[in-house]
């Protein structure tokens, strides 16, 4: 009589003070409070003060309903204390909460079969038969829901993937929030709960974009006009990707070509991203920011559009180009001592040709090379000496190469490679005796630079023959 009351204002005091403290806790005090008191108090109350029979119906019923409340808030303060109060990095918050609840199944139904023996004074062994028999009609009847679980067992054995992951399942795409014994819940970027039955998701193929690593790469693809060179492309699209927040810097993002389309050269730039998460932000300011550095430097995202191109160039657009290659030429020093009729009477026997970064133009060896003068850009020229590539000389703009087989038939004795990107002019062997001819005081400063050419290419190469 006194020790009720005052046992409920504790229990009362302990819940107010833990609910304020935001304490799961509370939750166990609860079932304290509600259930177990009260029925502990009744069962007392009616065998030890009434006096009554214990084995009589009504209080075999309070006392079932005593020990299910307890067994109760053991099972809740142990889940409190061993899960809810853990830390994120602790062996606890490792276990699946499918784990958690078949471990909690299988003790609920041992606490049962306790009550059933300790109280009611079952014979558990022909409980058991008869549950054996009747469980073969039960598992007919409940095929899927056995399936989901077994499902859900072998997902939580395999372990390829957990709460907080990305999966992609078809063309859906969400996080999972929940694991139980019967679906996987995943919510989607659109806020949709999408509700999938273990069985159904064991048998899919699914992606996970945070196992076996967080990394992620995506690839975002973009298009770019036939006039903007491809390694200006790559250099602008590199800039803006290290840029753009939330993509990394190591590993740096990777750009290649990919196609090329009717009306545009498409590129395919990956970015390497540490939280996939933040996909649709990091790709909506990459896309952003293309534009703008498209606009600043000079590029051109073509609409898709299908160009017509006749065979035969106009006369004014000829005439213009030829006027163009003209002026190009005269300011060269190279062609100051050139008369303008002789450059005049060349241009139709001249080709412009234009290099990417990096590509070999003329290979050691190779016969038939032409002269090329360089308008834009920069070349290395280099020897390979018995496996050994030793460089020679690098040229800019206004300078030649391809000099040293116009006097002879023989292969050529060095490499030139483009240093970035390239623009030459590749002169007829005909075009070019007919120049040298009129021009004698270009042929003796060609020919020297031939020979000292020459010399350079014998150096490199007299210390390797001595050693060898």
């Amino acid at each position: 009589m006194v020790g009720f009351p005052l046992a409920m204002v504790g229990l009362n005091e302990g819940i107010l003070k833990l609910q304020r403290q935001r304490k799961a806790l509370a939750n166990t005090l609860k079932i304290i409070r509600n259930w177990v008191m009260p029925t502990l108090v009744l069962f007392l109350f009616v065998t030890q003060v009434m006096g009554l029979d214990p084995d009589l119906t009504p209080i075999r019923l309070v006392q079932t309903l005593l020990l299910l409340a307890t067994m109760n808030m053991g099972l809740s303060f142990v889940n409190i204390m061993l899960f809810v109060e853990a830390g994120s990095n602790t062996w606890q918050a490792q276990v699946p909460k499918l784990l958690r609840d078949l471990v909690r199944f299988f003790l609920i139904l041992m606490g049962t079969a306790l009550v059933l023996s300790l109280v009611w004074k079952t014979d558990l062994g022909g409980l058991i038969t008869a549950l054996g028999v009747s469980s073969i009609v039960i598992g007919l009847a409940l095929q899927d829901t056995l399936g989901n679980l077994f499902s859900g067992i072998a997902l939580l054995f395999g372990r390829p993937f957990k709460v907080g992951d990305w999966l992609q399942l078809g063309e859906t795409v969400g996080k999972v929030n929940e694991v139980n014994w019967r679906a996987v819940h995943l919510m989607t970027r659109e806020q949709e709960m999408l509700i999938i039955p273990n069985s159904v998701l064991a048998k899919e193929i699914f992606k996970n974009y945070n196992q076996p690593i967080k990394m992620h790469v995506e690839p975002v693809d973009v298009g770019f006009s036939y006039n903007d060179p491809p390694n200006k492309v790559k250099r602008v699209m590199l800039e803006v990707a290290l840029a753009t927040k939330g993509v990394l810097e190591k590993p740096p993002p990777v750009i290649q070509t990919i196609n090329y389309n009717d009306s545009s050269i498409d590129y395919r730039v990956r970015l390497f991203l540490a939280d996939y998460s933040k996909v649709p932000q990091i790709r909506d300011e990459f896309m952003t920011r293309v534009w703008y550095a498209a606009n600043r430097y000079g590029l051109n995202i073509p609409f898709p559009i299908r160009t017509v191109f006749h065979q035969q160039m106009e006369p004014a657009n000829l005439e213009t180009e030829r006027t163009r290659m003209l002026e190009e030429l005269r300011s060269l020093p190279s062609f100051a001592i050139v008369e303008s009729d002789t450059l005049t009477d060349l241009l139709p026997d001249l080709e412009v040709k234009s290099f990417g970064q990096g590509e070999t133009i003329i290979r050691q060896g190779d016969t038939g090379v032409k002269l090329h003068l360089i308008l834009k850009g920069q070349v290395k020229v280099s020897v390979n000496n018995r496996g050994l590539e030793t460089e020679i000389d690098r040229f800019a703009r206004g300078e030649f190469f391809g000099t040293l087989t116009l006097l002879s038939n023989e292969p050529t004795p060095n490499t030139v490679i483009a240093l970035d990107d390239l623009e030459v002019v590749v002169f007829e062997t005909e075009a070019l005796h007919i120049m040298l001819a009129r021009t004698p005081r270009l042929a003796q400063e060609m020919g020297a630079v031939i020979e000292a050419r020459r010399s350079a290419i014998e150096l490199v190469r007299q210390p390797s023959s001595r050693v060898g």
